[in-house]
């Protein structure tokens, strides 16, 4: 689980803005926080929601993690016949636009085939991306990567690389400083995802376990499966087949089950049966929400029960809000969410507001000069345990709220 995100001079993001998931010592144990696995101590929001008015950030928020993930595991590919790293686009004024953009994340971390003497380890990634004076708008290198480990509450780096100095690896990670493969980190790709490239443990295992965050992300766009894919993923996993029927069933929707119909030609449809119809729906027929869901549970399935991590923007589109208030229920029950995945995203439907604790909801905003702002709704001084978001955010006193005219 992710315990804060920090970036600056991304998109809309110009100076530091900090997301904290981790629960404040002072607040009453409630169900739908979760414990670190790296420090029992510290509990952690498994649903953040990100809320605010069209075009406040929140897109570029989420859009920068999935960038830092992307980075961190597929760099080495993705920039090998390119120049610079294109995805990190700086907030476009004379101050911000040549500066390097900083990003850091700490997370729970799982290290395998490695002689780290924990399983979970607290881990902090620093990446700072450098700009030369021939680019306006992408970075040309990497100017910091750093893994830092906190084994005993202090940091202790497992790997650094400033510049075009020699890269450190520590012991337990396999390579001798003297290893030549150290060597052929190109300037604008992420030493991970390199050595992860070259086959190198446990380079590729955490790489593989990076490439597991679910999303809807993709560039500046929101994706959704192919519906073909999908159906050929019901198709090897005859469980979800059942799992979704049921789902279905429980909002309320008049569908009996979902099933797979093959035709004599191979063609693969879904179809829904509904009370009252001797026909059956195919999946092209049937409202806009019962598509998207269809569509994102293999998703969300995998997340919850493997442990891992959503990022989905506007993940309400399409949907009723008692419906998208369910969604997020799966990750807040602990009978459901039993391997602690977390889920973040940004919302529109304020209803769903009422459902949350004021440490699960992040207001997103941007100052006339456009520059994004983030705070917790907890951090607001005066927000009692028992207010009512929805009314609360509707009344402008925490920000975030379109304004008109």
């Amino acid at each position: 689980m992710i315990h804060k995100f920090r970036i600056n001079n991304f998109l809309s993001i110009r100076e530091d803005v900090e997301l904290d998931f981790r629960i404040p010592g002072t607040t009453p144990e409630i169900p739908c926080f979760r414990r670190s696995l790296s420090r029992p101590d510290t509990r952690l929001a498994s649903v953040v929601v990100l809320v605010g008015p069209n075009g406040s950030g929140k897109t570029a928020l989420l859009r920068a993690m999935m960038e830092t993930i992307r980075f961190v595991a597929t760099s080495f590919e993705r920039h090998r016949a390119a120049t610079g790293i294109p995805e990190f686009v700086p907030f476009l004024s004379p101050e911000t636009r040549r500066a390097p953009t900083r990003i850091e994340v700490e997370f729970d971390a799982q290290w395998p085939n490695s002689d780290l003497e924990e399983s979970a380890l607290l881990t902090r990634y620093t990446l700072v991306l450098a700009r030369d004076s021939e680019d306006h708008l992408a970075p040309a290198s990497v100017d910091c990567e750093a893994l830092h480990i906190f084994p005993r509450g202090r940091p202790r780096r497992i790997l650094e690389r400033r510049g075009d100095k020699i890269i450190y690896v520590s012991r337990e990670l396999g390579l001798k400083p003297s290893d030549q493969r150290l060597s052929y980190v190109p300037p604008n790709a992420s030493a991970i995802s390199t050595l992860a490239g070259m086959n190198v443990s446990p380079f590729a295992a955490i790489v593989e376990d990076i490439l597991s965050v679910q999303t809807n992300i993709v560039g500046s766009e929101l994706w959704k499966p192919d519906t073909d894919a999908v159906i050929r993923h019901y198709l090897e996993n005859p469980n979800l087949v059942d799992e979704v029927s049921d789902k279905l069933q429980r909002f309320d929707l008049g569908i009996g089950s979902m099933k797979i119909h093959v035709r004599p030609d191979g063609k693969r449809y879904l179809i829904f049966e509904h009370e009252g119809l001797d026909t059956p729906i195919i999946l092209n027929s049937e409202s806009s929400g019962t598509r998207n869901l269809v569509h994102i549970f293999p998703q969300l399935h995998f997340v919850l029960n493997t442990g891992h991590l959503a990022i989905m923007d506007a993940l309400d589109s399409d949907f009723h809000s008692d419906l998208i208030t369910e969604i997020l229920g799966w990750f807040r029950r602990e009978q459901i969410n039993s391997y602690n995945a977390q889920l973040i995203c940004s919302l529109h439907n304020l209803s769903v507001l009422d459902d949350l604790e004021k440490e699960e909801l992040f207001i997103v905003d941007k100052d006339q000069h456009g520059v994004t702002s983030v705070q917790r709704a907890c951090d607001f001084i005066g927000i009692r345990r028992a207010t009512n978001l929805q009314k609360l955010y509707r009344s402008g006193a925490v920000g975030g709220v379109p304004t008109f005219g």
